[in-house]
């Protein structure tokens, strides 16, 4: 195997050329973006719809978006081919930066390290023997001494990759990964059908919530689904009054006024898988729900109502329209995103676990990092599972209601 060692402002690191296996199994390693942007026209070329997929690991959002981040990244991609078909792919990036390492949402400041950060949904295999040389690659990787870290952002478990590092890379590198639920509702059969999630008495008390709704507004109710370059500012500030309105601005969550939100809307915009949906009631926007389509997938990334509505669920009923119009698309599926909430357990129909995973290599400053991974992933589990968390959350939940109403009660004085 010829290893050509490659510079950049980031990470050196040796790249292997394609490799040829007796077994039919062969894979190339691109550090170059026309490189990556070669292999992942090849994997995009299969059709992998009846899974749902994720809008970032796609070449056309995921090239652009590195390359305009503020710190220097270097793309790294590897294709598996078995028999002369693609059958694995790896979609990361290489910097030097600090790992993210979190006591449930707060941040630990950290040593920055020489970093594969692998992005959701970007490690992939149609088969087992794919996924074991996917493993193989990864711990031959670690030892090398080219980096220190290897993050896989949200792994799949139940994918041939997620199987396949059920048990890590090994005891020296593994951290316990954190488990994030994430619902899916799948919108149409293999025939293209739409699927039928509630019961009969469950689907005749949404007619009833969204007659009363449409009633409380003199029947002046409408939904707009936004999806032009064009219209994506003007959505993005009715989105941000809504957040701003509710809980979510004080926890920093939902369309923010920021240029991640920007930028990442922009790339999908001008990639034609932006879709953004507002109801407006009276012309007042009093919900909104965003985010991509691509490959048959629908991937709510945020969704707010204003909370003096809240009596009429005016959320529930725009989830209601976006999914009749994504099912009258032939859209297969909505991804909820990560997060176990009661909208989500109503509508969905499929829940998996997927893993943050992290392997650290023998550097003294990878062993620090890992050391307090490991104990602060140990004290996030904790807390997740005495129902700590919950109840912290609730509880400043609470604090931020109350602490709004009193601003609003002395605005009235």
């Amino acid at each position: 195997m010829e290893a050509q060692t490659l510079s950049s402002d980031t990470v050196k690191i040796k790249k292997t050329t394609p490799v040829e296996e007796k077994s039919g199994l062969s894979m190339s390693v691109e550090l170059t973006f026309d490189g990556a942007q070669k292999l992942l026209h090849s994997w995009e070329l299969l059709d992998l719809s009846a899974t749902p997929r994720v809008a970032t690991a796609k070449a056309n959002f995921f090239l652009p978006f590195i390359s305009e981040m503020p710190e220097k990244q270097t793309p790294y991609v590897a294709l598996w081919k078995k028999d002369g078909a693609p059958d694995g792919i790896l979609i990361g990036r290489l910097s030097i930066r600090s790992p993210l390492i979190k006591i449930a949402k707060w941040r630990i400041p950290m040593l920055r390290l020489r970093t594969l950060n692998i992005t959701e949904g970007g490690l992939e295999a149609l088969s087992a023997e794919t996924a074991l040389q996917q493993k193989k690659y990864l711990q031959a990787l670690l030892s090398s001494g080219d980096i220190d870290c290897i993050s896989i952002f949200r792994l799949n478990p139940d994918g041939e990759a997620g199987r396949a590092l059920e048990g890590g890379l090994g005891k020296s590198s593994n951290v316990r990964p954190l488990k994030l639920a994430r619902w899916f509702t799948e919108l149409i059969d293999d025939h293209g059908n739409p699927v039928v999630t509630n019961s009969a008495k469950t689907r005749s008390g949404f007619r009833q919530k969204d007659r009363k709704l449409v009633k409380a507004f003199g029947d002046s109710v409408e939904v707009r689904e936004v999806s032009d370059p064009g219209d994506v500012e003007d959505f993005l500030g009715e989105a941000v009054k809504i957040v701003a309105a509710s809980y979510q601005k004080s926890i920093g969550v939902g369309v923010q006024d920021d240029e991640a939100w920007k930028t990442t809307s922009r790339i999908h915009a001008e990639n034609g898988s932006f879709r953004g949906y507002l109801l407006v009631a009276n012309g007042e926007s009093i919900a909104y729900g965003v985010g991509p389509l691509v490959d048959g997938t629908f991937t709510l990334l945020a969704t707010s109502f204003l909370p003096k509505y809240r009596k009429l669920a005016p959320g529930t009923y725009l989830l209601r329209r976006i999914i009749e119009r994504l099912q009258d698309e032939g859209v297969r599926w909505i991804d909820y995103g990560i997060g176990d909430y009661s909208y989500k357990e109503l509508y969905g129909t499929m829940r998996r676990e997927d893993a943050l995973m992290d392997f650290y290599a023998s550097s003294p400053r990878a062993r620090i990092a890992r050391v307090v991974h490991i104990l602060a992933n140990s004290a996030t589990s904790f807390l997740q599972t005495s129902g700590l968390l919950e109840r912290l959350k609730k509880i400043r939940r609470t604090l931020i209601d109350r602490r709004r109403k009193t601003k609003s009660d002395s605005g009235r004085k």
